[in-house]
């Protein structure tokens, strides 16, 4: 959070609240009165995760909570990896048309020990882009009305991983979404900051989210998109098919979640 709550205060366009959402362990009093004075005057909600460990489930803790409160609002979510450039959500807002946007798409920057290494800009989405790799939708560019989140089913509780190539499926697949795009980056992805990262190459959550995603979306693929797929995973994380194979025949846990996703 050291950079990811001084992007949101920095803001030219302030959030009317940040719903904090705390996954394994609660926030003592003192950090909470610490990241209250830090971002004043937005209002903070502290929450703890509700459902299933991981992004999946803080994310949906968060969503139910503004759901209840705002449900017409739009939601920006940031990880506590990642920040925003000062503009982002001034430009989602500009470009939302009023409110009349479901959503809308800014560019990501990917950071890698602190220097810029790629960009995506996406100005043009489709649910089939999502089966292979991500062309640009991501936990912390997502710049949604909460009610398109919550008629999509919100996150899937129990998936270890993209998480984002999942809900962008179950979105595109909706009918009526109009969305928008910045055509600018103003969202920094830091990419594998740490060895457990999901991003990090081979890590065994990455592993366990490529089967589950495999399990909820592989009868979506043919049969060009799965060897796409497949190279994907091997080239940027050293994760084989065969691997991802042995896994879905290996872990009953993994065909448990995966079914109860579906």
């Amino acid at each position: 959070m050291n950079i990811s709550l001084p992007s949101i205060v920095s803001q030219t366009r302030l959030p009317e609240r940040i719903v904090l959402v705390t996954d394994r362990v609660a926030l003592s009093e003192s950090e909470q009165f610490s990241i209250t004075s830090a971002v004043a005057p937005i209002p903070v909600t502290f929450l703890n995760n509700e459902r299933c460990q991981g992004a999946a489930g803080s994310w949906n803790t968060g969503l139910t909570y503004i759901n209840k409160c705002s449900p017409k609002s739009y939601v920006a979510i940031l990880d506590d990896d990642d920040y925003w450039l000062n503009n982002h959500l001034e430009l989602c807002l500009t470009h939302s048309q009023r409110g009349a946007a479901s959503m809308v798409l800014s560019g990501i920057s990917v950071i890698k020990a602190g220097i810029p290494i790629d960009e995506n800009i996406p100005n043009s989405i489709k649910l089939n882009d999502f089966l292979v790799s991500n062309p640009g939708w991501q936990g912390s560019n997502t710049f949604a009305h909460c009610q398109l989140l919550m008629d999509a089913g919100g996150f899937s509780d129990g998936l270890v991983s993209s998480n984002d190539k999942d809900l962008a499926i179950r979105v595109l697949a909706m009918p009526n979404v109009k969305i928008e795009y910045t055509l600018a980056v103003t969202v920094c992805w830091s990419l594998g900051m740490h060895s457990t990262a999901l991003s990090a190459r081979g890590s065994r959550q990455k592993l366990l989210g490529c089967a589950q995603f495999i399990l909820l979306h592989g009868h979506r693929m043919t049969c060009p998109q799965k060897e796409q797929y497949f190279e994907r995973t091997s080239s940027l994380f050293t994760i084989s098919e065969q691997a991802i194979v042995n896994e879905i025949n290996t872990n009953k846990d993994i065909r448990i979640v995966a079914g109860l996703l579906s």
